[in-house]
């Protein structure tokens, strides 16, 4: 089944990147972070929160918490960061008003979210004899959407062409190799089915999803995919579905 796997038994972790600074990354900021995942998941947002150093802060960091003996200094340092401060690690107050905001922000993240696929890029009723007469058509309608350039279409068959982008369950997810990446104007997805199948790599493929990435924005869409389409009876919904449907399962919004 390719890249997919049963999952429905398991909590699906939120893409928050979420970090309690200290000094040394060691006892306070892992106890402090163990309190904050408590509080998150309590409020229905299950993600991990991770410890670590103020000279160790990975550069996926998207929320940042500390004590506010730092603030100055990690606010200075991670200025694109959204930072906050605790007076105590154990303040119950203060990681509520945290939580708070948190999920103003997650609310925010999952309507930019769906924002990257529209509902007038899902194609129904597509035909193509190939899968790169598929891809082509894909990328005119990236560009089209002023998603990408036109050199992006040929790092895009480039790309399949080094290594498939068929990953099973008949869905193929065509985007540009790493040299034309400047060439994604802004993120986006578009989604093309094809009811009769199009022979693709060692498999037959019904779903396209076409890909456009300035960063990582596409990702927690794409996990969602991954998620819904594990199963072959989502798969039957997309193929079979109207518009509507179709974005509504991708988005997010059916079981």
């Amino acid at each position: 089944m390719g890249l997919f796997h049963k999952t429905r038994d398991r909590p699906v972790l939120e893409d928050l990147h979420i970090y309690f600074v200290c000094d040394a990354g060691m006892g306070s900021s892992a106890m402090a972070a163990s309190q904050l995942q408590k509080k998150l998941k309590a409020h229905g947002i299950i993600c991990r929160v991770k410890n670590c150093a103020i000279d160790e802060v990975p550069e996926d960091a998207q929320i940042l918490v500390s004590h506010s003996n730092f603030t100055q200094r990690i606010q200075k340092q991670f200025p694109d960061v959204r930072c906050y401060s605790v007076q105590g690690f154990m303040n119950d107050e203060e990681y509520e008003q945290i939580v708070e905001d948190i999920m103003i922000f997650r609310k925010k993240k999952e309507e930019k979210k769906n924002n990257i696929l529209e509902k007038s890029n899902i194609m129904l009723n597509c035909h193509a004899d190939s899968s790169d007469e598929a891809i082509i058509a894909m990328g005119k309608l990236l560009k089209a959407s002023g998603y990408i350039e036109e050199g992006y279409i040929q790092g895009m068959l480039n790309r399949d062409h080094s290594l498939t982008t068929y990953i099973g369950n008949d869905i193929a997810i065509p985007h540009g190799e790493y040299e034309v990446k400047d060439c994604v104007k802004k993120t986006g997805i578009a989604v093309m089915i094809y009811p009769e199948g199009i022979k693709w790599a060692d498999g037959n493929v019904r779903i396209v999803i076409g890909i456009a990435a300035k960063n990582d924005d596409h990702m927690a869409i794409l996990a969602n995919i991954a998620e819904k389409l594990g199963e072959m009876e989502m798969v039957e919904k997309v193929v079979t579905g109207d518009v509507d449907t179709i974005y509504d399962i991708l988005a997010g919004d059916v079981e």
